[in-house]
């Protein structure tokens, strides 16, 4: 039994020894798949691709009608709302893809709805939105969202007609069948059941429903019927030194054959098969790299996120866990210790959609009645989502031109249906034919992810990002040399408010960057030198933005069948001419009315902007008159302001300090403008108003009003000092850009503001009692909805006078990428 003891120790010892080695083999094994998923995923959601999705109230119109707009961006691999791009650009172009009007939305903020009217001047004829971002630009195959729309104006007829194009199945002819192959896991594996999507095609592309058969040497292997999307599937045991043909067959006509892809004797497959009613992934390795103890590892993605990994030794299955997937496609690919990509194999998971409801507080409404919508968006779960919307009603009377009509040509549906989470009703696939189409989809993931995962790391790091707006130029004398150490002030407008200094440096550059301003927004620009005196010098300005200038693809430039425009334009005249009686039967067209009365005298400047009847005036006319040239001087006309040990004060100001804390406030257009001394030279005035003050031109000011008094206390403790108002004037003419005076006037594109619609108030009694008609077709459009954290959202809009039905439709996205569509009839009795 002694001798027993040692001998006992030492095996335990072995044994302790053997699973400690195994602890520390599968630690090592776990750290390497969180490290591969950790970098994976990270380059995911480096890669900033984007797509946009855009749509219209309504597909056909008239010249002067108001066009509709709503864009939605989202991530091109996560689906999810992006907010990467600070600019979306929404164009309007013609047959010849030449710009006709450009809007630019601010999608970091996801106002990315607009309007606009259409002009008389335009031809009738087919028109094309398209919304991009210069993300969508760099990366995307499509990187455009287009819609298509038809302008119809009766004084220019349509010169570039499109009838119906009479549509005959492709039939074979010739070698005119072209084959393509999508091997299971993107490659081919010897001694194993091989699947291969086959898609067979004209050579234009369009789709051929073909039979044929696979052949080894004399031996048939397996059948191929393609459907009328020219998809099929061929499965059989593949050997590895084996030549495997594929025969087409053609009535009356020799077969057409070809040779499928051949074993990869260098790589591993994953596969997916299902067993038990379970689905599971079949790791395969091939011969040459195959050992019983090779670890490889799967990661499942869906989006951008990771939703399974896992990891095993030689060859093995793997149970799918479809319940951590949500739906549309998810990939799974496979990795050797080393990091290698393998294979790759995407699946598409069936789930319920999220749920979009939406309801009325009532079933029927009377003329002019209030009506009360209630959107509801929750998942599959019943949880609520934030969801991105817009709501458009009309008058299902007037389909003809509100409702989608068909086009000549359509988008590849074989796409769609691969993109079940972007797009909102793909074609009805079959689970067989949807599977098929993930095979088609190869390198959805890993051509996105660069194998050198620090080299992708640096580049992103240094990638161009999309530009905010910006002003800048550089100040020149008139013989065009470059000014330095010179003020250039920059003043914006009421809306804006803006009020920014800079110095010229050596070059004479200057430079304003922005984050965002609204379309054809005013500023003035003006230099002095340090002491605030007007210089003489010309402002030579950069170009405001460099937009991209893309091409339309002629795939999506679609067109509408001619038939169907020609009933929607029959449609307008008709409607327009009941719309013209009904007017006339109201009875309420207006009379010409004289105004007579006594005119006022003109004060000189505009009485709107003025804050109080008790403050002091200086008009523009009498700063130019009297003022000396600057406005600090001015001011000084108004009884009570002095300058005491320099500085402004007002009503004599605090005996015991004075300084700069004392002085008035400065406001500018409705701003309070800060001042300090920051940029004071030896010699100056000390008083940082005053230097502010000289800063302005008198040209450019309206009026200054100076509160003293009381009427002071509408900007609070700030204003116990006095407050001193500059208004700018509203309506400046832009400038020579070579006059050489020190200022330039100009006013910059900025992001698109779309008007609101506007609808009639019938909660006003007098607006319920008008006797003129009520014809809206267009009840009502709101591009801009967003559900609350519930989910939940409610608008309201009113019926007009037609007893009629009305369609209300809600298209939006969620926050986690879905998109949708969906409609209500509500009926007006």
């Amino acid at each position: 039994m002694n001798l027993l003891l040692p001998l006992r120790k030492q095996i335990l010892s072995v044994i302790c020894l053997l699973m400690a080695g195994v602890s520390f083999s599968q630690d090592a094994s776990l750290q390497k798949l969180d490290s591969l998923a950790g970098k994976y995923i990270t380059s995911l959601r480096q890669i900033a691709e984007e797509k946009v999705w855009l749509q219209t109230d309504r597909p056909v119109y008239s010249t002067g009608d108001i066009v509709w707009f709503k864009a939605f961006v989202a991530n091109a691999v996560s689906h999810n709302p992006s907010r990467q791009s600070n600019i979306l650009y929404v164009d309007l172009v013609d047959e010849n893809d030449a710009v006709i009007r450009q809007f630019l939305l601010n999608a970091v903020s996801f106002k990315t709805d607009g309007s606009f009217v259409l002009a008389d001047t335009l031809a009738s004829g087919h028109y094309w939105l398209r919304a991009y971002t210069k993300k969508s630009l760099s990366s995307m195959q499509e990187p455009i969202g287009v819609q298509a729309i038809y302008l119809i104006n009766s004084l220019k007829p349509d010169t570039h007609i499109v009838r119906t194009k009479t549509v005959i199945p492709a039939k074979i002819s010739g070698d005119s069948v072209l084959v393509q192959f999508y091997p299971e896991g993107g490659t081919v594996v010897g001694g194993a059941t091989t699947v291969l999507a086959v898609t067979t095609t004209d050579l234009n592309g369009n789709p051929l429903s073909v039979s044929g058969f696979l052949k080894d040497r004399d031996s048939l292997v397996a059948t191929l019927q393609t459907n009328a999307d020219g998809l099929g599937r061929l499965s059989y045991f593949s050997w590895t030194w084996h030549n495997y043909r594929l025969h087409i067959i053609r009535p009356d006509k020799k077969d057409l054959v070809y040779t499928v892809p051949p074993v990869n004797v260098y790589t591993a497959q994953l596969a997916v098969i299902e067993k038990d009613g379970l689905k599971k992934l079949r790791v395969v390795l091939e011969d040459s790299i195959y050992q019983k103890n090779k670890p490889t590892y799967v990661l499942g993605i869906s989006g951008d996120s990771l939703c399974f990994s896992g990891m095993g030794k030689g060859s093995y299955d793997v149970v799918i866990p479809e319940y951590r997937f949500p739906k549309g496609m998810a990939g799974f690919v496979l990795f050797d210790e080393k990091g290698k990509l393998l294979s790759e194999r995407n699946l598409n998971i069936n789930k319920e959609d999220p749920d979009i409801k939406l309801s009325m507080d009532k079933t029927n409404y009377a003329a002019r009645e209030k009506v009360n919508l209630s959107i509801e968006a929750v998942d599959a779960d019943q949880k609520p989502l934030v969801a991105s919307f817009s709501v458009e009603v009309n008058d299902v009377s007037r389909q003809a031109f509100y409702q989608p009509i068909k086009t000549v040509s359509t988008v590849d549906e074989n796409k769609q249906a691969s993109e079940t989470q972007w797009l909102p009703s793909p074609k009805k696939y079959t689970d067989e034919e949807l599977d098929l189409l993930m095979l088609t989809q190869n390198n959805q993931y890993t051509k996105r992810v660069i194998r050198d995962w620090e080299q992708q790391e640096k580049k992103m790091l240094t990638a161009d990002l999309d530009s905010s707006f910006y002003i800048q130029g550089k100040i020149v004398d008139n013989r065009n040399r470059p000014i330095a150490k010179k003020i250039v002030t920059l003043f914006g407008d009421m809306q804006t408010k803006i009020f920014i200094i800079d110095t010229t440096d050596a070059n004479g550059h200057f430079y304003f960057p922005f984050t965002a301003y609204d379309d054809k927004t005013r500023f003035n620009l003006q230099v002095t030198d340090f002491a605030g005196r007007l210089e003489d010098a010309k402002i030579v300005l950069d170009t405001m933005m460099r937009n991209p200038k893309p091409s339309t693809p002629a795939n999506l430039k679609q067109r509408f069948v001619f038939e169907e425009i020609e009933t929607a334009r029959k449609a307008i005249i008709i409607q327009s001419k009941k719309d013209t009686v009904m007017m006339k039967r109201g009875k309420e067209w207006l009379s010409d009315v004289t105004v007579t009365g006594l005119l006022k005298k003109d004060p000189g400047y505009d009485v709107k902007k003025r804050m109080s009847p008790f403050s002091r005036v200086i008009a523009s006319e009498m700063l130019m008159r009297s003022g000396g040239g600057n406005l600090g001087n001015a001011i000084f006309r108004v009884p009570g302001i002095h300058l005491r040990n320099g500085y402004v004060t007002v009503n004599g100001g605090n005996s015991f300090a004075v300084g700069e804390k004392t002085e008035p406030m400065l406001v500018i257009d409705g701003m309070p403008v800060p001042t300090d001394t920051s940029d004071k030279i030896s010699g100056s005035e000390p008083s940082p108003l005053m230097m502010a003050l000289n800063r302005i031109d008198p040209a450019l000011v309206d009026f200054i009003e100076v509160l003293t008094g009381p009427e002071a206390a509408i900007y609070g403790v700030r204003g116990g000092n006095g407050v001193i108002v500059v208004n700018t004037k509203s309506r400046l003419v832009i400038d020579d850009p070579n006059k050489v005076n020190g200022m330039r006037n100009l006013i910059v594109k900025g992001f698109h503001i779309p008007e609101i619609f506007e609808q009639r108030d019938y909660s006003i009694k007098e607006n319920k009692n008008s006797k003129i008609p009520d014809t809206r077709s267009l009840i009502y459009w709101n591009g801009d909805g967003l559900t609350d954290a519930n989910g939940k959202a409610t608008v309201s809009f009113y019926t007009s006078d037609a007893a009629t039905t009305y369609t209300v439709i809600v298209t939006g996205m969620t926050a986690k990428g879905f998109r949708f569509q969906k409609q209500i009839i509500i009926s007006r009795k």
